[in-house]
């Protein structure tokens, strides 16, 4: 091992500069001063810019956030400096938005080719100005632009200062991950001004404060131990000092150093720096500085000594790949930096101690040490980083070595293992990374296994607790040692630093901890005391709370924990402090935490207190008492006291630092406690855990192997030390114990204990339990019962349930005694008759259960294995167990991710996916107000989708589209290749041959495939098909893993393309004799197939291909299940026919066809051809012309169709070919079941089944079917034979997920025998599941039944020339027979407001219901007052007639207000406004308020977009107006993605209240500025879009100086952006504005409109369907409004 601590850092020399009052620090980096370090440099970074790079231009490279605080001010240093040497050079910027989604290779192109419109030449300068972003990005624009020109780095940002603005690397993010493209580009100089700090968000502060601290970790221990101890003060450094954000009181004010007439810096107002503050700030950041600089100018291009400023990188890249954005970089890098010291205790290279530290530090600057944080969760809700995702995203890094992975070790704070990143295997990163560990039980038996051990347990938790309160209080220096390093104990220290302010250090590389105690003054601390779930700190610091004093009572310290801690009782402790006149208040529960407690100090006297809970209570007062005012007689009530050694212990602790308390002689539930103040010893001992060192001598007991405990003997303070000698030695073990160690020797077989009393050792039950349950002695019984564990049941959770349920999974019966436990020994050999625990161990958080079940796991037969989820919570008292019990006591454990929490199964080591059936419900959680843990499911199953296809198809553009949806990676396998062989595939064919190439690009494959088995997109080349190992890979990969989707696209657009493409080489023959010769290899290898089709001008529909795409992929992936339209008593569904030859020349029909219908059903029998690629095109049409799902059709003569019926072969060819291109439905017609050659190909067919929903169908075209088997046959000839339809429901339910029976009605009653059947027969036969049923009647007089059937009806529409069956009705006619038939009952809708008379909603709902038949009637209730509507809804609602309302001005709020609905939605309550009221369908009586408003405005908007989507736009929002409709607008804005919303009224105040509301800002320096934009007057690398919306009536726009708006938006926005202007007043319809719209200067901003009247249809529409539950008929009601218009 080479310990690289105490490297050299960089050399520095001091300057005193013009114009600053503090000197600035030049750092050298590769043998140049070129790192400046100042505070207020922006006139001298100026002008050495100007002198020592002339230039004929200055591009200033920036973000949208930086530009208005710092842009104008550098400009105008650079003019002066310009000036001053009387040079002419241009001076221009360059503004991005922020983000590193703009830091692309397309972003790039678009700087660069700015760039060369404006004329920069050789001679140009790049100045970045920004963060990290800003600096990869134009860096590496500098490095490549007239093949490099000189780049200025002026880090704005913490993280950029100490890290990336240092070294010269620059690059761009591509798909495949962070920084894949770039080059080493080392700037001139790199200015770092302090002062830009002050402007920074207080989170990128802390960002920046993870590389920090990741340079001390792996550097230098001192400045490593600076962080320790100044957290506050550094955090206290930042412009916001950790609560500015909250605070909101930002003043502009000149900060130390700077001159009066520089631009002044926004901060807070509580953080101006004093000079103390700016030389701890330079401290900080220079330590970080000198060793980036030092490193680089070692290892300049990272061939090894660079590569250890990656640490926490390995895994933080990982992580941040999934949760970006949400979670920033330094984010991510705190939680790697965790995962990676695990690695190196995992691996033997650092103790528990230094990962305490490094989890502290984390901590106390609020970064993240897990992505199971609270913060994380709440930031990235919908994200979870799964393992295998994680180590494909790793595999990315070039320098790997196989399966193992560069990941910098560690050997203690400021050193490495190795003087470079190390390699490290798979499987031991996979350990660490995974939330849940596999234990399997080994041989125990042979040579090699590990038959006698010795080992060292941590520290005892509860006396390190004791320890560090004792040391806290005391006075003088304490050097603890043997502290355990935990969880609780860090909780404990982080919480002492709040309330005492110690100071400590670390020695013996983290064994040592020095105290400096505080004599007993306390404060009230600045935040909070948090503790999470440590129950032992929560009672101890609850009456160390109660000590601080403060003449200022309104400062108060509130003591919180976790949401278990919240339930955990406290109760007693408090009643008793509250007694002796401490002033605490229950925040939430009563009798738990948090508290608020006031700084009155303890008083002291007597003190009475029940302690039978638990023994912490009188431990805390014990440990607090001497600083009471008065000497405290502490008496013990109620109850017989629990785990009474435990206070034995603290008083014996208690005399170790001075203080001498004693039981009353004559009373031993009396102590009497001194006043006086502890004095620290120079050194005090923690013994071993006692609880701990159970688990080790259980592991001998029960694997038969002898272990040694070398710390913890029978001179031991804690109960548990027996538990080898009162537990172990009865049950057969041999026991040898001293005063400082027990050895342990297993037996062959352990014997019960018939009772056992453990009131002395309770938190060992759990350890003797599992033991038990391994226990046998041949008698009848075989149970050991344990008593007096009582408390055990309000510990982390209920224990003693919790080990009831969690023994049952492993075939072990145990059930609860009042105060303790019995549990049944297994009969017969462990090995053997132990079970599987299904789904694996939940611990409940509870460190004890999950230790516990690791043993018992071990005592199951070689090979089999057991899951122990919440591997973490050991980190409360052993947080390197499994280390332990893998490399020291020699069992084997791996990772084991889960899919979900712990439930629907979980991945093991090997990455393989174990299923199980749920958890097993029980209520050792809900006894304590728990939750049993619920199943997760995630959206989409992650497997690796492989895209194959003809060269040309769009396999690669549609691999990005859907990688993007789907949030993955991308890898296109002929840039994986030219990547792996360092050339092209055009160069490599030339040199080699095409035969060469194939063989390498299967192999290639095979290999891509093994390392990215999931949460990849993979493109193909064209030409894998060809070899047998290439196709092999692709057919393996869809029979066993995942989708192999096949690209089609007309073979005539693929020659114009590939006419175009001159990247790759030659094909060597005609494209189209290529096609035909792969076209059955594609068919074979894939399991999925899509048709692109691309009519029109291509540019125009690619996206539209896009989409239907990401539909199509997401479609197959998604976890919901088989696909389903919603199916019960108050629904009905139909679909639509479409029988049309060829649909291209139908097109325009199938938007309006289809309105009112669920789904479309596409007759492949009547296509006029029905090749693979033409029945492709006609579904893709369908995707894009209707956003119905597909029914595939192939309807056989006999059936009524015209396909053979001698050809079944080729109908479920063509059915597979259905189930290939996604279609929801599949109709699988069932002639004869019975036959070999049906059940052959339903067995295929079924295999590729996926999502798609099953319709099994048979139609009764011959007449001959019956449905009423009671009846007689009126309508058969004498030589007919009858179908019965029961039998043909029987045979059809085992093949569909729904059952379609269509019959021939010659009469009415054999419509009423048809409802029999439906209604009692089949109901009758109680065959299950109870699948939808699908039963008609052709013909005239069978047309009744259509009405009756209410699941997917077949229907027909005017438009269409034919229909698809005699009898067929359209949606229209059903509902109308309905009606005459009384199965839809009339119902009265309304328009409440006033005044409405000249309203447009009548012709919107009325035209719907007309159209398809409804027989309601909307109509104007025209009311000022809120109390009729009141009165028409109550009068509605009674008599049954009601079906929901409109509702306008006055009544919208007035609603909300007089609460004249049961319930609103949440769009309603945001907006606070109703303007649709509906009845609830749940419960049919109430009644349900909702706001439409906002969606009319949002699918105007997305209508007039691009795409269809603003996700590739930067969103500015402009409001004008404040009213009620204003609200619908910003809530619609903001659905919208807008970031920038501002909002104008006349009244000013108004304004403001709804932009805080929405999050946005009120406009007060002039309409004209609405929607200005500074500083974006150049191109963007993420085009803008303005969204405008006027709720003000066009009456008044007159007065507004619209002209002017328009001009400056447009003069200085981004050239190609866009414009929506949404009118809310629909009359006049041409307003003011929308009328001004015409004559606007249109360079940079084009405009579109939406007029007033089709908002008022969109929301129509919107409440059309909440009201009936169907889509309203679009084209008839915009014809309809706009006609009478």
């Amino acid at each position: 091992m080479l310990a690289t601590g105490g490297h050299p850092k960089a050399a520095t020399t001091t300057v005193q500069i013009s114009g600053s009052s503090i000197p600035v620090l030049r750092v050298d980096v590769l043998g140049s001063e070129c790192v400046t370090l100042g505070y207020g440099l922006t006139a001298h970074l100026a002008a050495e810019i100007v002198q020592t790079t002339p230039s004929s231009t200055y591009l200033i490279g920036t973000d949208t956030n930086i530009a208005p605080l710092h842009l104008a001010a550098l400009e105008k240093a650079l003019k002066g400096a310009l000036s001053t040497v009387g040079s002419k050079a241009r001076v221009l910027s360059y503004v991005i938005p922020p983000g590193e989604s703009v830091k692309t290779r397309e972003t790039k192109a678009q700087i660069e080719d700015w760039m060369l419109d404006n004329k920069l030449t050789r001679d140009a300068c790049i100045i970045a100005l920004g963060g990290g972003v800003i600096g990869d990005l134009f860096g590496f624009v500098a490095s490549t632009f007239m093949r490099g020109i000189p780049v200025f780095q002026i880090p704005t940002t913490l993280l950029a200062m100490v890290d990336s603005s240092i070294g010269g690397k620059t690059a761009v993010d591509t798909p495949a991950g962070k920084n894949l493209i770039g080059a080493f580009h080392q700037p001139r100089h790199i200015f770092m001004d302090l002062a830009y700090l002050r402007t920074l968000p207080h989170r990128e502060y802390v960002n920046g404060m993870a590389e920090v601290i990741k340079t001390a970790a792996i550097w230098d221990e001192e400045d490593f131990t600076l962080l320790e101890n100044h957290s506050e003060e550094i955090l206290g450094l930042s412009a916001q000092g950790g609560d500015g954000e909250k605070s909101g009181m930002n003043l502009y004010v000149w900060p130390f150093g700077t001159k009066s007439d520089e631009p002044p810096f926004p901060f807070s107002m509580q953080h101006i720096l004093t000079e103390e503050d700016l030389q701890l700030l330079i401290r900080v950041v220079l330590g970080s500085i000198r060793v980036k600089a030092h490193v680089v100018t070692v290892d300049e291009k990272e061939t090894g000594l660079r590569g250890l400023l990656n640490y926490g990188h390995t895994i933080g890249h990982a992580i941040e790949a999934i949760l970006s954005p949400e979670l920033l970089h330094g984010e991510c890098v705190a939680m790697g930096m965790v995962r990676e010291a695990e690695i190196a205790r995992h691996l033997g290279y650092v103790n528990d101690a230094v990962i305490g530290r490094i989890v502290r530090v984390l901590q106390a600057y609020g970064l993240p040490v897990s992505t199971e944080d609270k913060r994380v969760k709440l930031l990235a809700p919908a994200k979870h980083c799964a393992v295998d995702r994680l180590l494909d995203i790793m595999r990315v890094d070039k320098k790997n070595q196989g399966d193992k992975k560069r990941v910098v070790m560690l050997s203690g704070i400021g050193s490495t293992y190795e003087p470079k990143a190390s390699f490290i295997a798979d499987d031991v990163i996979r350990k660490i990374l995974s939330p849940a560990m596999e234990v399997e039980a080994v041989d125990k038996s042979g040579a090699t296994a590990k038959k006698e051990v010795r080992i060292n347990v941590p520290g005892s938790k509860s006396i390190s607790n004791r320890a560090l309160v004792l040391a806290a209080l005391g006075k003088g220096v304490c050097r603890l040692e043997g502290l355990l390093h935990s969880d609780d104990v860090q909780v404990m220290l982080e919480a002492l630093q709040k309330l005492v302010g110690i100071k400590y250090t670390w020695e013996d590389n983290g064994d040592t901890l020095v105290v400096e105690g505080g004599a007993g003054k306390l404060q009230v601390p600045t935040s909070e005391v948090y503790l999470g779930n440590a129950g032992t700190a929560a009672r101890f610091l609850t009456t160390v709370c109660c000590l601080v004093r403060s003449d200022d009572e309104s400062r108060t310290t509130i003591v919180t924990g976790n949401a278990r801690m919240k339930q955990r009782p406290i109760g007693p402790l408090v009643d008793a402090l509250a007694s002796n006149d401490c002033q605490l208040t229950y925040l939430e529960s009563e009798g738990c935490l948090p508290l608020n407690i006031k700084p009155t100090g303890l008083k002291g006297g007597h003190i009475k207190l029940s302690a039978s809970i638990s023994s912490q209570y009188v431990s805390s007062i014990l440990l607090s008492a001497p600083y009471a005012t008065e000497p405290v007689t502490l008496e013990l009530v109620g109850d017989a006291v629990v785990s009474k050694p435990y206070i034995d212990m603290t008083i014996a602790m208690m005399k170790s630092f001075g203080i001498a308390a004693h039981q009353d002689p004559s009373n031993e539930n009396v102590y009497h406690i001194p006043q006086g103040v502890y004095t620290n010893p120079k050194m005090y001992l923690v013994e071993a855990d006692a609880s701990s060192a159970t688990y080790p001598l259980a592991y001998a007991a029960i694997t038969g192997t002898k272990v040694t405990v070398t710390n913890i003997g029978a001179e031991s303070l804690q109960g548990d030390s027996e538990f080898a000698v009162k537990v172990l030695r009865p049950m057969g073990c041999v026991v040898e114990q001293t005063a400082t160690q027990t050895t342990v020797q297993g037996p062959k077989r352990l014997v019960p204990i018939p009772s056992i009393d453990m009131e002395t050792m309770t938190d060992a039950f759990l350890t003797a339990s599992v033991l038990a349950a391994c226990a046998s002695d041949g008698g009848a019984e075989n149970v050991t019962r344990i008593t007096g564990i009582a408390n055990q049941r309000v510990k982390e959770c209920n224990r003693i349930a919790a080990m009831v349920e969690q023994l049952a999974k492993f075939g072990v019966h145990a059930s609860e005694l009042p105060d303790g436990i019995q549990v049944h020994g297994v009969r017969g050999d462990p090995k053997d008759v132990l079970e599987t625990p299904v789904d694996g161990v939940y611990c409940y958080d509870d460190h004890r259960v999950a230790m516990s079940f690791s043993i018992l796991a071990c005592a199951r037969g070689v090979g089999k294995r057991s899951v122990i989820l919440e591997k973490k919570c050991v980190e409360k008292t052993w947080p390197s167990w499994w280390d332990a019990l893998e490399n020291i006591l020699g069992g084997q454990v791996a990772g084991a991710d889960m899919t979900g929490h712990g439930a629907a199964g979980y991945k093991d080591g090997t990455g393989s996916v174990k299923k199980g059936d749920g958890f097993v419900k029980g209520h050792a959680n809900s006894a304590n107000g728990h939750e049993t843990p619920k199943k997760f499911e995630t959206d989409f199953d992650d497997s690796t989708i492989v895209v194959i296809g003809m060269r040309g198809a769009g396999k690669s553009h549609m691999g990005i589209a859907a990688a993007k949806a789907l949030n993955r990676s991308f890898i296109d396998m002929d840039s994986y290749f030219d990547r792996k062989m360092g050339k092209s595939i055009a160069a490599f064919v030339a040199s080699s041959s095409w035969e060469e190439f194939r063989n390498l690009e299967s192999a290639q494959l095979a290999e891509v495939l093994k390392d990215h088995p999931t949460g990849y997109i993979v493109s193909c080349g064209g030409g894998i098909v060809e070899t047998a190992e290439g196709r092999e890979s692709l057919k393996r990969w869809a029979s066993e893993k995942g989708r192999v989707v096949h690209l089609t696209r007309d073979i005539n657009s693929i020659v114009e393309y590939l006419g175009s493409d001159k990247t790759r080489p030659a094909l060597g023959e005609d494209p189209r004799s290529i096609w035909h010769r792969r076209q059955n290899f594609y068919k074979e290898c894939s399991n999925a197939e899509f048709t692109i089709i691309t009519e029109g001008h291509e540019t125009s529909t690619w996206k539209l291909v896009e989409r239907d795409f990401a539909k199509f992929i997401k479609f197959f992936l998604s976890n919901k299940g088989c696909y389903a339209v919603p199916h019960g008593k108050d629904s009905s569904s139909f679909f639509l026919s479409l029988t049309f030859p060829d649909l291209h020349e139908y097109v325009k029909l199938l938007s309006t066809v289809g309105e009112g219908a669920d789904a479309l059903e596409l007759r492949v029998d009547l296509l006029k051809e029905l090749s693979d690629g033409f029945v492709g095109s006609q579904i893709a049409l369908i995707r894009r012309y209707s956003a119905l799902p597909i029914i595939f059709t192939v309807r056989t003569k006999s059936q009524g169709g015209r396909f053979p019926d001698d050809k079944l072969e080729n109908m479920f060819s063509l059915l597979q070919l259905g189930l290939k291109h996604g279609c929801e439905f599949v109709d699988v017609e069932v002639l004869d079941s019975a036959s070999p050659e049906f059940q052959r190909l339903y067995k295929a067919l079924l295999a590729n089944k996926g999502r798609s929903h099953f319709i099994a169908s048979y139609h009764d075209f011959s007449g001959t079917a019956v449905w009423d088997p009671t009846g007689y046959v009126s309508n058969l000839s004498a030589q007919s034979r009858a179908v019965m339809m029961r039998d043909k429901y029987i045979e059809l339910h085992k093949y569909g997920d729904s059952v379609k029976l269509i019959g021939t009605a010659k009469k009415l009653e054999d419509n009423f025998s048809l409802h029999r059947f439906v209604h009692q027969i089949v109901p009758g036969l109680g065959i299950r599941p109870c699948k939808p049923l699908i039963a008609v009647n052709m013909t005239a007089v069978g047309q009744v039944s259509r009405a009756l059937n209410t699941y997917m009806t077949p229907v027909t529409h005017s438009d269409l020339p034919m229909k698809a069956a005699p009898g067929q009705l359209s949606i229209k006619e059903i509902y109308q027979t309905r009606a005459l038939l009384g199965l839809v009952s009339p119902r009265h809708f309304y328009l409440f407001g006033y005044p409405i008379a000249s309203s447009m909603s009548p012709t919107i709902h009325n035209t719907g219901f007309n159209k398809l038949g409804l027989p309601h009637k909307y109509s104007i209730s025209e009311n000022p007052s809120w109390s009729h509507v009141k009165a028409m809804l109550d009068e509605g609602m009674q008599n049954g007639t009601f079906g929901g309302a409109s509702v306008t001005i006055p009544h919208k709020e007035e609603i909300v207000k007089h609460k004249l609905v049961h319930s609103l939605t949440e769009a309603a309550t945001k907006i606070g406004a109703v303007n649709t009221v509906m009845v609830n369908p749940e419960d049919k009586t109430s009644l349900v308020g909702d706001n439409t408003d906002w969606l009319g405005i949002r699918t105007s908007i997305l209508k007039r977009v691009p795409g269809g989507s603003t996700n590739g736009y930067e969103v500015v929002g402009g409001i004008i107006g404040a009213g009620g409709t204003s609200r619908a607008a910003c809530f619609a804005l903001n659905s919208l993605g807008c970031t920038d919303l501002r909002v104008w009224n006349r009244t000013e105040s108004k304004a403001a209240t709804i932009a805080a509301e929405f999050g946005g800002r009120a406009v007060s320096d002039g309409f004209e500025k609405l929607l200005e934009t500074p500083h974006l007057n150049e191109k963007s690398g993420k085009p803008k879009i303005f969204l405008l919306v006027s709720s003000v009536p066009g009456a008044s726009q007159t007065e507004l100086p619209i002209d002017a708006m328009f001009t400056r938006a447009n003069e200085l926005a981004s050239s190609k952006s866009i414009g929506v202007f949404v009118e809310m007043a629909y009359r006049p319809r041409k307003t003011v504005i929308i009328e001004h719209l015409g004559s606007i200067e249109r360079t940079n901003i084009s405009w579109s409109y939406v007029e007033g009247v089709e908002i008022l249809i969109e929301q129509g529409l919107e409440q059309f369907a909440r009201w009936t539950g169907r889509i309203a008929p679009r084209k008839a009601i915009e014809e309809a409004v706009y006609a009478a218009y």
